[in-house]
């Protein structure tokens, strides 16, 4: 069976995503816009994007080429590609997909109007245009608050502001961000940015997968929690450490699901503690974690979310084929089968190499993503947002809560034998 895996810019991060598809039996074929894609013998069939289309000529034009290649259904893991290809299976005349709610995800914007609209707990918060718009919008919040890109992930350009010339310096970052990476951002909106309610408790990530209308949990993940001004992503850990909130994080989990009204999907939440210990959504998304997020809830729950959606997709509209393709699928183990953490190799200067190194011979050590080449410079927010040398997984048995502690010191260990090797930058 042929599908249309559509990665426009990279697909370096989900090697095992397309490694799952491969185990199905899968013919793959790849439109993208990655040059050297043409020389992957993971792929039946490379389809070269024009960089000049968007939007709904681009949705046509793979699903032309998917029609010319005897594809019946189209597939994606990347954030910017969502709503592209919910259109492309449209195209390819089912009635599941759903581009609208993909939009929202995409949009922050949109996403704390749906929660509003829809009575799901989400922070205060305001849309604004720029930094006078900013500066203005100001005047209804109490400092200390967020400020984030509309668009963005991994927490760039997320900043806590604390006075005046904070916000203007956090929102002069933003603008900065929205045209560096413009094609990440929403052309239907003016909004490059979100002044939002700051929540203090601790942050938390939640992965499920919707089929046929139905939300399954894959697991919560642990995060680092940081107390600003800036936040950057590290330390995902797993088994979910308070296990009891689960219910209490699914319940808004599955009131998300119905109000977009999305048959088949991956689906991702971030939530944070207000004050008084109660969830409120961050944002929400269309998709599921990336990069090694992916293998460690497979590890720790024994739940393969990529799977089962692509199974999903390839039934389409027939639920009694969904219901025989998903027959005797694990939805979720009964306990923890595992810990996992993924630690972030942040590191500052130029970037001389990267390599796993040492780290390999480890029992514990799972897998290492390299995110930047020799030659890179990597610096730390505010200067640079997300300049990882790269991402480092690690595993170890899991038999009680103590594990989840001891699997992030394992992580921080390995990480310093990483052959990571940068000098001051010129």
């Amino acid at each position: 069976m042929k599908i249309l895996l559509i990665m426009r810019n990279t697909y370096a991060w989900h090697r095992e995503h397309i490694e799952t598809l491969e185990r199905m039996g899968l013919e793959i074929h790849l439109a993208t816009r990655v040059a050297q894609a043409a020389d992957d013998g993971r792929f039946a069939n490379v389809v070269p994007i024009p960089e000049e289309l968007e939007g709904a000529e681009l949705a046509e034009f793979c699903a032309t080429a998917a029609r010319r290649l005897g594809i019946a259904s189209a597939i994606t893991f990347y954030d910017s590609d969502i709503a592209v290809t919910s259109r492309v299976n449209q195209l390819l005349g089912y009635a599941w997909p759903r581009p609208e709610a993909d939009l929202i995800s995409r949009d922050k914007q949109l996403q704390r109007s749906f929660l509003e609209r829809h009575g799901l707990p989400g922070p205060k918060f305001a849309g604004v245009t720029g930094v006078e718009a900013g500066l203005a919008a100001a005047e209804a919040f109490t400092y200390p608050f967020i400020v984030k890109p509309s668009a963005l992930a991994a927490s760039i350009g997320v900043s806590l502001v604390r006075d005046r010339a904070e916000l203007e310096r956090a929102l002069t970052d933003v603008a900065r961000l929205a045209e560096e990476w413009g094609g990440y951002f929403p052309s239907d909106g003016p909004e490059i940015a979100l002044l939002e309610e700051f929540l203090p408790g601790k942050e938390v990530t939640l992965d499920g997968v919707v089929l046929d209308g139905t939300f399954h949990l894959v697991g919560v993940t642990n995060k680092m929690q940081m107390p600003g001004p800036y936040f950057e992503e590290d330390f995902y850990t797993l088994p979910f450490r308070t296990p009891e909130e689960e219910p209490e994080l699914v319940a808004v989990a599955e009131g998300i699901v119905a109000g977009l009204g999305v048959r088949h999907c991956l689906f991702n939440a971030e939530f944070r503690q207000d004050s008084e210990g109660r969830y409120r959504v961050v944002e929400f998304a269309t998709r599921m974690s990336g990069g090694q997020n992916y293998r460690n809830l497979r590890e720790v729950h024994g739940i393969d979310a990529v799977r089962l959606y692509a199974k999903a997709v390839l039934a389409g509209d027939d639920a009694s084929a969904l219901g025989a393709l998903l027959d005797g699928e694990v939805l979720r183990a009964a306990a923890p089968r595992a810990a996992t953490c993924i630690k972030f190799a942040y590191r500052t200067g130029t970037l001389v190499r990267n390599n796993p190194g040492d780290a390999t011979h480890s029992p514990y050590f799972r897998s290492y993503i390299p995110a930047s080449k020799p030659g890179d410079r990597l610096r730390r927010a505010p200067e640079g947002w997300y300049e990882i040398a790269g991402s480092l997984a690690v595993a170890a048995p899991y038999r009680s809560a103590a594990d989840i502690d001891r699997v992030e010191r394992i992580a921080a260990d390995l990480d310093e034998r990483l052959d990571v090797v940068v000098v001051p930058a010129a």
